[in-house]
């Protein structure tokens, strides 16, 4: 018998069983899509290409703050101006959103995404912030952790995508001692990812090119010219890329590996309302 239970009417029934089997069939139908998403050759120890920030993959990992080249940035304009910047959004989110992104690593200004950081840029949906990065418009983001249990260098990049934070690359750094270790790296990652992830010969930061041509979704090679004389300073890059960015890659190095060309902030319609006086 599909249902148990007490007797009921023949109607009754069969609704019921049709409604089971509509069940079935969305739970099908959400796993398959889950299934396909995984089979897509996108996703990397829980993080995948398109994934939100809300995902609570983000909670289960130990985000690493850099202690180097990590900077404050004091707002010296007007466009940064928390209530300009962030116009829309309570006053307690533009105050700890301008916080926020004043943190800038390196030349890239990346804004780092680190666990006391997470839940605000969770409620961030836009920036009314013309020059977010600069000269260079749109804002990136970027957070690295360690793998569990191997420890590798792990770097998750995110931009607003829909209105929210989106991943659009996702890096993982491999060190090896010799030829053979490299080899049996390559083998692993044509098994996993198959044909989508290319996998080069010569220095990762010069892949993205070939990439375009052939239309690939990702790369694997070296991240630097092999050390004879220290074997532990070699490695090589698994770099994942969002599809519909590949045209825009730009010659990059860890952790900025699979970055795409600067594009501009789009104006939204919360930045365009009228300022109240009142």
């Amino acid at each position: 018998m599909l249902l148990a239970g007490p007797c009921v009417s023949g109607m009754e029934g069969a609704v019921r069983v049709l409604l089971l089997m509509l069940v079935l069939v969305a739970i099908h139908a959400h796993t398959a899509i889950a299934k396909a998403t995984e089979q897509s050759g996108l996703c990397l120890d829980g993080f995948c290409i398109g994934q939100s920030i809300s995902d609570v993959r983000l909670d289960q990992v130990e985000w690493i703050t850099p202690k180097k080249y990590f900077t404050k940035e004091e707002c010296a304009g007007v466009g940064c101006q928390p209530n300009i910047a962030f116009y829309g959004y309570t006053p307690d989110q533009q105050k700890q959103l301008a916080e926020a992104v004043s943190w800038k690593y390196a030349l890239g200004e990346y804004t780092v995404i680190t666990k006391s950081n997470l839940d605000i840029f969770r409620q961030y949906k836009y920036e009314c912030n013309q020059s977010a990065r600069g000269v260079f418009g749109e804002r990136r983001f970027f957070g690295a952790y360690k793998s569990v249990p191997s420890g590798h260098l792990t770097v998750v990049g995110w931009r607003l995508i829909g209105g929210e934070l989106k991943v659009y690359r996702i890096v993982r750094r491999y060190p090896y001692q010799t030829q053979k270790e490299l080899v049996e790296l390559a083998k692993k990652i044509r098994t996993e990812y198959g044909a989508s992830v290319l996998l080069y010969d010569y220095l990762s930061s010069n892949a993205y090119s070939d990439v375009i041509q052939q239309n690939k979704s990702g790369w694997f090679g070296r991240s630097q010219m092999f050390n004879p004389t220290d074997l532990s300073n070699n490695a090589a890059e698994l770099v994942l890329i969002d599809p519909q960015t590949r045209p825009l890659l730009e010659p990059t190095s860890m952790p900025e590996s699979g970055e795409i060309q600067p594009l501009p902030v789009g104006q939204v319609e919360q930045c365009s309302k009228p300022m109240s006086i009142q």
